[in-house]
C-alpha cells in the first residue's frame, strides 16, 4: 500500500461533525471514482492505492467545501477525489520514457495496414505487423491508453482555473493542424458511432457498457463472463481503434 500523508484539519471542534457527515455520507463517491479511473489503468495499478488516495481527495474536500457557493459538494469532491488520485499516479513514474515513441509507431502501422486492407485493421493484425505476441501487444496498449489518459487529464487540471481564451492560447500552434477542428459537432458524433459500430463485437460492447450504460469493470466482467483483466485490456483495444480511426477519418476530412 502507498505511504498516505494525512490532511491537516483548519476545522474546530464545533465543524467536525459536519466535516465528518460529508464524509461518510460521500464516502461512496471515491469507490465510484477509482472504478472509473481503474479501466485506463495497467493491471499492475492497486486499485486500494487509489482509493486511499481518493479518500484523501475527499477529505480535503470537506475541509475546504464552501455551501454559500452553488456548487453541489458531490460535484465538488468529484473533482477534488479524481486530482488526489491522478496527483498519486504521476508520482509513480511508472511508464518508460519511449511510450510516446511506441504510440507514434504503433499508429502509424494502423495507418499503414487500414491502406493495405482498405478496411479498419483488427488489434491482432496489427500485433502481428509489429511481430509482438498477445501478451505484449495488450501491455503496449495499456502503456499507450495510461500515457493519454494521464496527458488529457493534466490539460483539463490545468484549464480549470484559466479562462476558454486563455485555453485556446496554451494549445494553439501554429504549426499544427487539430484533427478534429474542421469537423462540426454532429458530424464529429457520426463519425464517433460509425468508427465504435466498426469495432470488433466484444470490444464494441465493452464501450457501450462502460460509457453509455455508466457500468464499472466489475459490473460488466459479471455481466459478460469474462474477468475484469480481460475487460480492460478490451477497453485498451477500443480505445486504440477509436482514436486511431477517428484521427485518420479527420486528417482525410480536413
Amino acid at each position: 500500500m502507498g505511504t498516505v500523508t494525512k490532511v491537516k484539519s483548519s476545522y474546530t471542534q464545533g465543524d467536525l461533525m459536519s466535516r465528518d457527515k460529508l464524509i461518510i455520507e460521500y464516502l461512496s463517491l471515491v469507490k465510484y471514482v477509482v472504478g472509473k479511473v481503474m479501466v485506463y489503468l495497467p493491471l499492475f495499478v492497486d486499485r486500494e492505492d487509489l482509493i486511499e488516495y481518493g479518500i484523501l481527495g475527499l477529505i480535503e474536500a470537506a475541509e475546504k467545501y464552501d455551501s454559500k457557493k452553488e456548487t453541489k459538494f458531490g460535484t465538488y469532491a468529484i473533482t477534488r477525489i479524481r486530482g488526489a488520485i491522478l496527483d498519486y499516479l504521476r508520482s509513480q513514474d511508472w511508464l518508460p520514457r519511449s511510450v510516446r515513441d511506441k504510440a507514434t509507431m504503433v499508429r502509424d502501422t494502423y495507418i499503414s495496414l487500414e491502406q493495405k486492407l482498405n478496411r479498419p485493421p483488427r488489434s491482432d493484425e496489427i500485433a502481428a505487423v509489429l511481430k509482438i505476441n498477445p501478451a505484449e501487444w495488450d501491455k503496449l496498449l495499456a502503456e499507450i491508453s495510461f500515457s493519454t489518459f494521464l496527458s488529457l487529464e493534466e490539460y483539463n487540471q490545468k484549464s480549470e482555473d484559466n479562462s476558454r481564451e486563455d485555453r485556446n492560447q496554451q494549445i494553439k500552434d501554429p504549426k499544427v493542424k487539430d484533427p478534429l477542428s474542421c469537423l462540426e459537432t454532429q458530424e464529429e458524433k457520426t463519425l464517433l458511432a460509425n468508427a465504435i459500430a466498426e469495432l470488433p463485437k466484444r470490444e464494441r460492447l465493452v464501450i457501450t457498457l462502460y460509457y453509455y450504460e455508466d457500468l464499472m469493470l466489475k459490473e460488466i466482467s459479471q455481466l459478460i463472463g469474462i474477468s475484469e483483466s480481460r475487460v480492460s485490456q478490451l477497453h485498451h483495444r477500443a480505445l486504440f481503434l477509436l482514436r486511431a480511426r477517428m484521427s485518420r477519418i479527420s486528417v482525410n476530412a480536413c
